[in-house]
């Protein structure tokens, strides 16, 4: 039987809209993003190395898996600040989360917001950030409203925006700068955001790079299928251009794209597409769209019998709808945190997943959830620095200050000070409908290499950068 891998794009959820209502809170307690939170599988120590190995040790009253709570009652109680600063007072510290929580279809973003207030009701627990509690004030970007979701956030009187996720971030992020916010996202789309002046963010994804170690492993697990590849790619610009940075990316390993074709948002059939690439001999297949859309695809190959070598999807594609579809039977999918199945070897996932139990949201976690807890923490760290000299001047500054960050655990080894991009990556694989890991092979493991990091000479990057005037 041939293996059938997915590999990643490593950076954003990508998502399809179309028209129709809104979807109700039971259909967004669906949401995707999971796998089942079963103790991990055993398996031989592979050669992968980064961050959470190890994990299971350390971890205590005062630490999150390897790192030190940041939240707590601080040494003395709080002080007026010693600055007047918007979204700060001796008693509070405001904060906004921006995300793609409604949308026509569903998204896989669904449970950033409620991982924040999964992490501001934890903190808070501790006694907030050196005695000040955290307010979190929650908005909809709906897919493509991030304009005024961010005018909404400037006119919130926050301190910062924490946890966002939105697949059209491009929209507000010249007015996040122009209002002086700060910004610490659960993750990027696009350029813009990623590489403005004013955005921190636990895992950073700057579009002029792009991690290509899960592009070198699958050439070489499979080198023959390099040399037949293709990528698909939904018609909205996050998606196409994400689709562009990939192959640019992958083409200077070695693959050769046979096959490049934009869709529709949403389709009712894949067959032409199926047809198509079985007909030039593709052998490696990636496609940047929503879940649903390539669970159709994949149905569509499994019904003409195209049985490619290489399927090769991103982060958002960790969802139980994948499981759902027989066509994604041996499919693997790259991830930037440790796998909800390898919880009980992860003190900093269990930790999150107690928080976000503890909140009785009907929306499940998700892995861009965990991102959004982990740059709650990263936020923290940097504020609880500054004590009672809390400004958005002064707590961007702090957070450029961290060079080494994996939430205690909770996802690979990043540089969030320096915006520097990836150099780790794993896979899991679908099996019997349940992911299981399959590179590195140890628990709570990360590939990681600098040789990962490949640069796209600003080819997606030029003028990007956003700086407050």
């Amino acid at each position: 039987m041939k293996i059938r891998v997915v590999a990643l794009c490593c950076a954003v959820a990508l998502l399809a809209a179309a028209c129709g209502s809104r979807l109700s809170e039971d259909e967004l307690a669906a949401g995707g993003g999971t796998g089942s939170a079963a103790s991990a599988s055993s398996g031989s120590a592979g050669t992968g190395t980064g961050s959470g190995d190890g994990a299971a040790t350390g971890s205590d009253a005062n630490q999150i898996g390897t790192l030190d709570i940041p939240c707590g009652k601080g040494e003395a109680p709080p002080a007026e600040p010693t600055t007047a600063q918007e979204g700060v007072t001796a008693d509070t510290i405001k904060i906004a989360v921006i995300s793609d929580k409604a949308g026509q279809v569903k998204v896989p973003t669904a449970s950033i917001e409620e991982s924040m207030q999964a992490y501001v009701d934890w903190c808070n627990g501790f006694g907030g950030i050196n005695g000040r509690k955290l307010e979190l004030k929650k908005i909809d970007s709906k897919l493509f409203s991030h304009l005024e979701a961010t005018k909404e956030a400037c006119n919130a009187g926050v301190l910062a925006i924490v946890g966002s996720g939105s697949v059209t971030d491009n929209q507000g992020a010249q007015q996040m700068v122009d209002c002086g916010l700060v910004e610490v996202p659960a993750y990027t789309a696009t350029a813009a955001k990623g590489l403005s002046d004013n955005v921190v963010a636990p895992l950073p994804n700057p579009s002029n790079f792009y991690p290509i170690g899960g592009a070198l492993w699958v050439k070489q697990q499979h080198p023959k299928a390099a040399k037949k590849a293709a990528i698909l790619a939904s018609s909205i610009e996050t998606a196409t251009v994400q689709a562009d940075r990939i192959k640019l990316a992958y083409e200077a390993q070695g693959y050769d794209f046979i096959y490049d074709k934009t869709t529709g948002v949403i389709q009712e059939s894949y067959a032409t597409e199926a047809s198509e690439m079985k007909a030039k001999g593709v052998e490696w297949v990636t496609m940047v769209s929503a879940t649903s859309e390539t669970a159709k695809l994949l149905r569509d190959m499994k019904t003409q019998g195209f049985e490619p070598e290489v399927v090769d999807l991103g982060q958002q594609y960790y969802d139980p709808d994948l499981l759902a579809e027989p066509g994604s039977e041996g499919a693997i999918v790259q991830l930037n945190t440790v796998p909800f199945e390898e919880v009980d070897d992860s003190p900093a996932l269990k930790a999150y997943m107690e928080a976000y139990d503890a909140l009785g949201s009907k929306v499940e976690p998700t892995s861009l959830g965990v991102q959004a807890f982990s740059a709650g923490l990263l936020f923290s760290t940097a504020a609880k620095a500054l004590g009672d000299d809390l400004t958005r001047e002064k707590l961007l500054a702090q957070l450029k200050t961290i060079h080494e960050w994996d939430g205690g655990g909770l996802h690979f080894m990043a540089d969030p000070g320096a915006n520097a991009s990836s150099n780790c990556f794993m896979y899991m694989e679908v099996k019997d409908q349940k992911f299981e890991r399959l590179w590195p092979e140890k628990p709570t493991t990360f590939d990681c290499d600098d040789s990962y990091r490949f640069d796209l000479e600003d080819d997606f990057g030029g003028g990007a950068t956003l700086k407050s005037s």
